[in-house]
């Protein structure tokens, strides 16, 4: 199986989406066509998310988030729908583009309050949750 295009779509495009996007490319290589996108994206990339992927190694301090409307998926792409309240975007992008879509709904560490190193844990959690539904797929 070769290794489809593949757009993450969230919330915000500030935590969860871009480390899938950079875990993806981690994964199947530096050319492999992944993008993240938002809803309703914010304005900065989350800090958090930037220090849990600075320790696996991959630098997102200059990604920025962008739009549903930035991106567009080619036939045969996979959308992979990050967020539950972000579904129906996605549903809409994958119907447009006769793309596949895959539900990872996964929490919001954002949510999580506490001391610094418990907000990180939350981060690293998602972190190797998307790792591992990524390492899942098979080239």
């Amino acid at each position: 199986m070769s290794v489809p295009p593949v757009v993450f779509v969230c919330g915000r495009n500030s935590v969860r989406s871009p480390m899938a996007e950079a875990l993806w490319r981690a994964r199947f290589g530096s050319d492999a066509l992944a993008v993240s996108c938002g809803v309703e994206p914010a304005s900065y990339p989350d800090g958090f998310m930037i220090a849990v992927m600075a320790e696996d190694g991959a630098d997102l301090s200059g990604f920025e988030p962008r739009g549903l409307d930035a991106v567009e998926a080619v036939s045969g792409a996979l959308v992979v729908c990050l967020a539950a309240e972000a579904h129906d975007a996605a549903q809409g992008l994958a119907k447009r583009c006769a793309a596949r879509l895959e539900d990872w709904h996964l929490p919001d560490p954002v949510k999580v309050e506490g001391s610094r190193e418990a907000r990180l844990e939350a981060y690293r959690a998602i972190r190797d949750q998307l790792k591992a539904k990524i390492g899942a797929i098979t080239q």
